[in-house]
C-alpha cells in the first residue's frame, strides 16, 4: 500500500458515484451529501468551540472528550433529520413525471454527483488526518523519551496513517482548505504539539534545534515555557495527544503570526527520520548458544569445554 493510496481511493470513489448517478439518479446522493456536509460542520463547530463556549458562559471547563461526544451526537441526529426531510423532498421534485427529471439522470447526474462525493471524500480526509496526526504524536513521544539513544537500529518507521496524512497535503490547496475546517489536526498546532513534547527528550530536542530543517522553530524558547502549561502539562501526562493539539496554549502559539508560517512549511517527518538515522545501531550481544568458534560447524552448548586441538 503506497502513502498515496487515500488519494486514489478518493480518485476511485468520485468515479464510481459519477458512474452511479448517471446509472440510478443524483438524487439520492445529494440529499445524503448535504445532511452530510451539515453533520460535519456541527461536529468540527463543536469540538473546537464548545469548550470555548463553556468558558466564557459557564466558568466551566469541558474537555475535548465531552465536547466531542455532543457535537457527534447532534451531528448524528441533524444528518438523519436533514437526510429524510431531503428524501421526501427531493422524492417530489424529482419524480419521473417532473421536468427536472432529466438533470437528475444520465451525465448531468453525474455532474452533479461531484458535490457529495466530495462532501464524502472531505469527511474522510479529516478522519485520517486526526488518525495520522494521534500516530506521529505518539511517534514524537516514543522518541523523545529518555534512553533512545541506545535504541539505534530499533526504531520503528514513520507512522504509515501519518504518511497517509502527508499524501492528502501534498495534493494542491487542499492542506489550507482542511485547515481552516480541523481544529484537530491544523499544522500549526499540531506542529507545536510536537514541539513542545520534543522539548521533554533530551536527545531528541538537542537534534531538533540543531537540525537545518528545524532549528530555527526549534530554538524558540516558548516551547519550553508551554511545558508548564497545565492543560498542556496534563495532556502530555495522560498521552492525550488531541487534547494536547486543542490546548488554548498551543493554538495560541500555533496562530501566533511570529511562527504560523514556519510552522505550516515544516516538514517534521524529515525531521524525524534524521534523527532516526543519526542514531548509532544498537550493539547486539549474542547468545551463548549463539557463539560460533572458528573451525567449528556447531555452535558450543552451553556448559560444554571447547575441544582440545591436537
Amino acid at each position: 500500500m503506497t502513502e498515496y493510496s487515500p488519494v486514489f481511493l478518493a480518485a476511485f470513489f468520485l468515479v464510481v458515484c459519477f458512474l452511479f448517478a448517471m446509472q440510478k439518479g443524483v438524487a439520492g446522493l445529494i440529499a445524503s451529501g448535504m445532511a452530510a456536509a451539515a453533520g460535519m460542520a456541527t461536529l468540527m463547530v463543536g469540538v473546537e468551540w464548545l469548550p470555548r463556549l463553556a468558558k466564557s458562559t459557564l466558568d466551566a471547563g469541558l474537555g475535548w472528550k465531552a465536547s466531542a461526544g455532543i457535537s457527534a451526537t447532534l451531528a448524528v441526529l441533524i444528518f438523519l433529520v436533514i437526510r429524510i426531510g431531503l428524501a421526501f423532498v427531493f422524492k417530489r421534485l424529482f419524480n419521473p413525471d417532473s421536468f427536472l427529471h432529466r438533470y437528475v439522470d444520465g451525465l448531468p447526474g453525474g455532474i452533479l454527483s461531484i458535490g457529495p462525493s466530495l462532501v464524502a471524500i472531505f469527511c474522510f480526509f479529516t478522519f485520517l488526518r486526526a488518525a495520522g496526526t494521534v500516530q506521529e504524536l505518539n511517534y514524537v513521544d516514543s522518541l523523545a523519551r529518555d534512553g533512545i539513544a541506545k535504541m539505534g537500529g530499533r526504531i520503528p518507521p514513520y507512522p504509515a496513517s501519518a504518511a497517509w496524512r502527508n499524501a492528502v497535503e501534498s495534493v494542491p490547496f487542499l492542506a489550507p482548505f482542511l485547515d481552516l475546517t480541523d481544529p484537530v489536526s491544523r499544522r500549526s498546532a499540531r506542529h507545536a504539539a510536537a514541539l513542545v513534547n520534543a522539548q521533554e527528550g533530551q536527545d531528541l530536542g538537542s537534534f531538533m534545534r540543531s537540525n537545518l530543517v528545524s532549528a530555527k522553530l526549534a530554538s524558540a524558547p516558548q516551547w519550553s515555557k508551554l511545558l508548564s502549561d497545565g492543560e498542556v502539562s496534563s495532556s502530555l501526562a495522560r498521552y492525550d495527544r488531541i487534547g494536547l493539539v486543542l490546548a488554548p496554549a498551543i493554538q495560541q502559539a500555533g496562530a501566533d503570526p511570529t511562527f504560523r508560517s514556519e510552522l505550516n512549511r515544516l516538514d517534521l517527518r524529515e525531521v524525524l527520520e534524521a534523527f532516526v538515522a543519526s542514531l548509532p545501531p544498537m550493539e547486539v550481544i549474542p547468545d551463548e548458544d549463539d557463539i560460533v568458534v572458528p573451525g567449528l560447524s556447531e555452535p558450543i552448548a552451553p556448559g560444554n569445554a571447547l575441544p582440545v586441538r591436537p
